[in-house]
This record gives C-alpha cells, sequence and structure tokens, in this order.
C-alpha cells in the first residue's frame, strides 16, 4: 500500500515537473497581447536559445506578427558555442551583435528582431524573438529558411576595467563554475517556416481581416460568408474549380475619406476583397455586401437610399449603384447583390459622393456587362463661316508679305 503511495507521489511529481517544463517553454508562439497566437496554429519543437539549434513553424500565416521566447527568464545560464553566460547578457547589444541571414525565399520575412523584458503568458519577464511575416495572396505554402546568431562583441575579460560590465563578468553559477566567453564566439539558430493562408470550404465562415484560401466543393454550389454577414459569395463550380485568395478587409481607407468621403460629409463603409481574386465559377457569382451597422446604432441610413462605389484599377471610385440590387431575403444574406467574375473593392455611402464620370466603369468586375458610355471631353472645332473665311484670307495675305511665299494655318484652340 505504501509503495502504491510512493508510485503515486513519484507519478504526480514527474507529472508536475512535465508540466513546468512545458509551462516554461510551451512550444507555443504569443501574438503582442501574451496569447497563444493562431497565426501559429500548431506547436513546434523549441527549448529556447542554447538548448536548440533550430526550430520550424508550420505553419505560420503571412502578415502575421509573433513572439517566440528565448529564454525561461533573464537570469537563464546558457551554454552553447563557447559562451557560458547570464541570458540578458546575450541578447545586450553593448556585448552580442544579433544578425538575421535571410536564406531561401527571404522576401517572405519582414523582419526577425529581439525584444528585451516582455512578459507574454505564463512567461516571467524575458527575451523573445519578434518575428514579422510578409502578406501575400499566394494559394500555395511557401518555404522560407534562414539563420539568427548572436555574435560576442569582445571577451569577456576586455569589460575588466569598464564602467558598464555584463552581468557575467566574474560571476559564477549556482554550482560554482564561472562565466566565459571569447570574441567571436557565437549562437546560431536556424529557422524555417512553411507560410501559407489558412484554408476555407463550402458554408465556411471567415473572419473578415484574415487571408483565407477557399477551397471549393467540385459540381457543387459553394458560399462563403466572412464575418457576422458583413458579405457572401454565391457561386457553382465545375470538376476543376480552382483554390482562390478570399481576403475582405474592411479597415477605412483613409485616402479615400479625404478625397470623397469627408467633402460630401458622407458616412463610408468598405469591402475590399484584397488581391482581386476571380471566381472559379460555371457562371457569374452572386456577391452580396452586408448590411454594415447595427438596427441599435445611434445612424441607420436607408439601404435602399445608399450609394456603391467600386475603386478602379487608377485607384479612382466609380459609381456602380446601378449595378447592385437591396433586398432583404434574395440572397444568403440581407444587403446589396451583384453578379460578378471578379472580388473587387467597394465602398458603401450614404451621400452621393462627387466622382469623375469620365473614368470608364471596372466593367467585369462589376457585373459583367458593357462599360458605360462616357462622356467626351469638349473639343475647340474650327469656325467655318464665312467671316473667319475672310481673317483667314487677311492672316494669309498679311503673313505673304511679312515672309515671301510663306502661308501658315493654324487652328485656334
Amino acid at each position: 500500500m505504501n509503495m502504491k503511495k510512493v508510485l503515486c507521489a513519484m507519478l504526480a511529481g514527474a507529472t508536475v515537473l512535465s508540466m513546468s517544463a512545458v509551462s516554461v517553454f510551451a512550444q507555443w508562439a504569443y501574438d503582442g497581447d501574451g496569447e497563444v497566437t493562431n497565426d501559429v496554429p500548431n506547436q513546434f519543437s523549441w527549448g529556447g536559445l542554447g538548448a536548440s539549434s533550430s526550430f520550424t513553424l508550420d505553419p505560420i500565416r503571412p502578415g502575421s506578427t509573433v513572439y517566440i521566447p528565448l529564454f525561461s527568464t533573464m537570469n537563464d545560464d546558457i551554454s552553447a558555442g563557447g559562451i557560458y553566460a547570464i541570458s540578458e547578457d546575450i541578447t545586450d547589444t553593448d556585448y552580442f551583435k544579433f544578425d538575421l541571414d535571410k536564406d531561401t525565399n527571404g522576401k517572405l520575412v519582414k523582419s526577425i528582431t529581439v525584444v528585451d523584458d516582455k512578459k507574454l503568458g505564463d512567461f516571467a519577464r524575458t527575451s523573445y524573438l519578434k518575428i514579422q511575416v510578409a502578406d501575400t495572396t499566394s494559394t500555395d505554402e511557401n518555404k522560407t529558411t534562414g539563420t539568427i546568431s548572436f555574435k560576442a562583441k569582445n571577451d569577456l575579460t576586455y569589460y575588466k576595467n569598464k564602467s558598464n560590465q555584463p552581468r557575467s563578468f566574474n560571476g559564477k553559477d549556482s554550482g560554482g563554475t564561472a562565466y566565459k566567453w571569447n570574441k567571436n564566439d557565437e549562437i546560431s539558430v536556424k529557422y524555417t517556416m512553411w507560410v501559407s493562408n489558412e484554408t476555407v470550404g463550402n458554408d465556411d465562415n471567415p473572419d473578415t481581416g484574415d487571408g483565407v484560401i477557399m477551397k471549393p466543393d467540385a459540381n457543387d454550389t459553394n458560399t462563403l460568408i466572412w464575418g457576422d454577414d458583413r458579405a457572401a459569395l454565391e457561386f457553382e463550380s465545375d470538376d476543376d474549380a480552382s483554390k482562390f485568395y478570399a481576403k475582405l478587409s474592411t479597415k477605412s481607407m483613409g485616402d479615400i475619406y479625404t478625397e470623397y468621403g469627408d467633402p460630401a460629409d458622407a458616412d463610408l463603409w468598405f469591402y475590399d476583397f484584397v488581391g482581386s481574386s476571380t471566381i472559379p465559377s460555371t457562371s457569374r457569382a452572386w456577391l452580396t455586401l452586408g448590411i454594415p451597422w447595427d438596427d441599435n446604432d445611434d445612424y441607420t441610413p436607408d439601404p435602399e437610399a445608399c450609394y456603391i462605389y467600386e475603386l478602379d484599377a487608377d485607384g479612382y471610385l466609380v459609381d456602380v449603384t446601378n449595378k447592385f440590387t437591396y433586398s432583404e431575403d434574395a440572397r444568403e444574406i440581407p444587403g446589396w447583390s451583384i453578379q460578378t467574375r471578379t472580388l473587387g473593392t467597394y465602398i458603401v455611402s450614404d451621400t452621393e459622393l462627387d466622382v469623375d464620370n469620365s473614368h470608364v466603369d471596372p466593367g467585369e468586375t462589376g457585373n459583367g456587362g458593357d462599360a458605360p458610355t462616357t462622356s467626351t471631353p469638349d473639343k475647340n472645332i474650327p469656325n467655318t463661316g464665312s467671316s473667319d473665311m475672310v481673317n483667314v484670307a487677311v492672316m494669309a495675305g498679311v503673313l505673304s508679305l511679312a515672309v515671301a511665299g510663306a502661308v501658315a494655318f493654324r487652328k485656334a484652340k
């Protein structure tokens, strides 16, 4: 009986130790708020700087910023690459140089930097790698690799007579082993990251702002609804329907507000389908822009009196209100609907905006119809009346007297 209790105690102790180790390096990436990030949805093998020589993030989402802990605390003893030091010294740029060497697909990595004295998750205050990944509309996963390193600027003994000495100088660990390093001693870590957008399918409901890849069901009616009924897409696919990028951003566009919204004192709502993807549908798809306000908001425009504009390739707004039809129940969600083959950028306004009607309608990015007839700028046409003919003759005579044999005719503009 006593042996069973002892065994149970040992197992419990082992479990506690195991959980403690996991809590120190939980093998998760964090966001800036200290929460485990969804941008690196899977665990990865990583024991911290000095304990691991590499890590792999598979996958990591494009456009994300994540944090990877380097140590459990700023007081850890780190031994690697000929270096034995207190962790705080290694991330101090007075003593060590941090370097990033990008290898494969380096453009996918915007930056990797070191952030000191940050407290995220269950960690004590420590140092992190801050990894910023570039955004991409690619429907494939892309591998990027490289190496980060910390290289000693001088021997540890160099700081003997310096006022700014490392904590490791003349120090020893709890076991009495002295800290040491020599100039150019280095700790390096290789990284591998598989950058890919999240894949969604028929009847999925991605959040607005999320970079997602839509993988349609073959030979079926496919539906995708963004956010809380902010937009909906319905289309028929064949047996060879391809994936497409399907990110909806609803962020306000400051330049559009400045140029169009503010002069008209208008409220604007934005539907930016990033990448302007072509929909793999057998016929034109139905796109519905959902109602962007709540019924209990202080101000709710009449949806049937709103105006809709599309941003063209040159950055101008084109009035496409007459291409949309408003309905409460005709499509998947209430809103303004249009048939289209391409996802564009749309702005809903409660007020008519002053746009230049001479710009060509995006056409196929709307309902696929012909572009509307646009007004032709006025041109000055030469007069052909008799009085003008006399004037021309007189002018010709005068010129002939000034320059013998030279007669010039010019149209007055």
